[in-house]
């Protein structure tokens, strides 16, 4: 395997971009931050190289990283058992959160009416004023 082959190409493909979009980001990230950083004391030739470095540094990473033998196979993997999901319908989705609101109303009324009892009980007996 070649320094610059990919590893078991064609396999991971979504995983893979995204992890090559995320670190595009931390780098574009960390570019603007040296650039409004040091923009006020660093003369203009300085930051460009000094942005042009981490863009660089990034880009071997996200290579780097992406074909780690170890890290690529965890993302192929992920990948596909994400394959393997089956994602819910729409009625699905809604009677589900319908449930869980009629459900955590219900719960909070019983805790309303447990309350209500303790603190009646308690001024009964006058622990509370």
């Amino acid at each position: 395997m070649s320094a610059f082959s990919i590893y078991k190409k064609g396999q991971g493909t979504y995983v893979r971009w995204g992890t090559v979009i995320g670190i595009a980001v931390l780098v574009l990230l960390g570019v603007h931050w040296v650039w409004d950083t040091f923009m006020p004391t660093a003369p203009g030739p300085v930051l460009m190289i000094t942005g042009l470095v981490i863009v660089v540094l990034g880009a071997w990473l996200c290579f780097w990283l992406v074909n780690k033998p170890s890290f690529a196979d965890f993302m192929i993997l992920a990948e596909s058992e994400m394959r393997k999901v089956v994602w819910p319908t729409a009625s699905g989705v809604f009677r589900s959160t319908r449930l869980v609101i009629i459900l955590t109303l219900g719960l909070a009324l019983m805790l309303f009416i447990v309350d209500w009892a303790f603190v009646t009980l308690f001024t009964w007996m006058g622990i509370i004023k």
